[in-house]
């Protein structure tokens, strides 16, 4: 009688333990992919910006404005803003020149 009981109470804490391991890695895959799901947006954000960038460029020489309108018009986010040299207008940092031209573009991190 005591070797079944013990056996039971050994087999109920293994299930209890391997129970609580597959929830666990449950809610870190969620997380995960939460992550990812926020990683791939802000990608496509980037990249729709980028293609409505180089559209505005193909088309004429590009002003600041121009460039700037068609960057928020590929992905309403928020205002753009000036940093560190950069107007940032979503996920993308443009620099341009004392002219108005475009010289430089970064992705932010």
């Amino acid at each position: 009688m005591k070797r079944t009981t013990v056996a039971i109470s050994l087999l109920a804490i293994l299930l209890f333990v391997t129970n609580a391991w597959w929830a666990y890695r449950l809610v870190d895959a969620g997380v995960s992919y939460t992550y990812q799901g926020v990683s791939l947006e802000e990608n496509q954000e980037a990249l729709s910006q980028a293609l409505a960038i180089i559209k505005v460029l193909g088309t004429s020489t590009g002003s600041r404005e121009q460039i700037v309108q068609a960057a928020q018009k590929a992905w309403r986010s928020s205002d753009p803003f000036e940093e560190d040299g950069y107007l940032w207008v979503g996920r993308l940092g443009l620099r341009f020149n004392e002219s108005g031209h475009l010289v430089e573009a970064v992705s932010g991190e």
